[in-house]
Formats: structure tokens, sequence, C-alpha cells
């Protein structure tokens, strides 16, 4: 521990959640470690992509499973105010993932209307995907409904109804995007959003999630990992 390091952190008085770093809300490394190149799968049925039904619509992928640290990260960086931890995470994925078709936008799900958080913990991981990517980020995915998904149980969230998530930006024709959440669930929110980035006129969207839940493909596939 070296001077500049105690002066900071009496300035920040912050410390790394993963080793215990002093003035760092989290190390890149430990960040890094934590993240993988994880396979693409099918948003919509968990299979490799391309897949039987849906083809490369709908690539998705996550940086970890929702559990331990990964998670502990994710509750740091939505519930207690760590906000400038996302893209840290957000660089850890933008290093770890190859972008499978060049980029034109990043695009993180938006905050809920009438969300009572200052911050929309997405946008700052999309913010270290754009770093590491050199790609412009695209905040201009809209929610038509108030609903906060993170109150609804998981049958609820898969009943989702198309048009809930609406594009409000530029025309996006012949253009591919990186649609960006903190964390899959059931997957109906990316894939609503997705759906509006097709409907704005994109050619591509990938999706990508800082962690996915243990149970979050409950059409059986539980060994993505």
């Amino acid at each position: 521990m070296t001077s500049i390091d105690l002066f900071l952190h009496f300035l920040w008085p912050v410390s790394c959640p993963v080793c215990g770093k002093l003035a760092s809300v989290l190390c890149r490394s430990c960040s890094d470690e934590l993240v993988r190149d994880n396979p693409l799968r099918c948003l919509v049925c968990g299979e490799d992509i391309p897949c039987h039904l849906h083809g490369h619509s709908y690539p998705s992928v996550s940086g970890a499973v929702h559990s331990g640290m990964a998670r502990e990260l994710v509750l740091s960086m939505k519930y207690h105010g760590v906000s400038g931890m996302g893209r840290i995470m957000g660089r850890s994925l933008g290093s770890a993932i190859a972008m499978p078709f060049p980029q034109n936008r990043i695009v993180p799900i938006p905050l809920h209307r009438g969300s009572t958080r200052r911050y929309n913990q997405s946008r700052w991981l999309a913010m270290g995907i754009s770093d590491v990517w050199g790609v412009v980020l695209s905040d201009h995915l809209k929610w038509r409904t108030s609903e906060k998904q993170s109150e609804l149980g998981a049958e609820a969230r898969r009943s989702m109804p198309k048009n809930s998530i609406l594009w409000r930006g530029p025309d996006l024709k012949g253009q591919s995007c990186t649609l960006v959440d903190d964390v899959r669930t059931t997957g109906t929110t990316l894939l609503r959003g997705a759906e509006a980035l097709y409907e704005a006129g994109a050619e591509n969207v990938l999706s990508i999630t800082w962690s996915r839940s243990i149970n979050a493909n409950e059409r059986g596939d539980l060994s993505w990992s």
C-alpha cells in the first residue's frame, strides 16, 4: 500500500469489494477475473447460434453466472449507489466478449418509468463496453409500461406484451446493435428490446448481460455458464 493509495482512500473512502484494495470501487483485474467469453446462445430458446428456429436473429451472451461475487457486484451497483463500478464491469465485458459482427450502436435497456434510482446501471455497463469497442452509445429505448420487472415473477415477466419497449431514436436501417442489461432472468426484457431495435430497422442485434440467473433459461438449459 503506497502513501498515494492511503491519501486517496482518505479523500474517497472506498475499497474494492473483491480484493479490498483501498480507494478503488472495483479493481479492473478483479472484475476481469469474473468474466468469461461464453458461447452465443439464442435469447429465445437457449440453443447454440445459429439455432434451428431463429437462426442468427437473437444471439445473447452473459459474462458470468448470477451468483457469488458476480451477484454481489450487481447488488452494490444497483442498490448501494456504487454506479461507477458498472463502467469497470462493462469494460471487462467488452474485453472478454468478441463482437460477432461489426457494431454501429450500443444500447442500454432503459430504467423503468417512475424508478427512484438516480442512474441506470445498464447504461454504466454499456458505457464500459463502448469504451473498449469504440462504438457509440445510443440511449433511446423507452418503456411503455411503468411496471418494474424486478417486482414481477418469472411467469409475469415471460408474458410481457410485445411493444412494451419502444425505440425513440434515429432510423436503424442496416445497422448492428448491442443491447445491454445487468442480469438476464427470463430473457423477456432483452427480447422485447431486441424486437424494438429490429422494428426500427436494425439488421443484427446482440444481447449482453453482466450475469445470467442460474435459472435464466426455464426451457431447461442450466449448463450455460
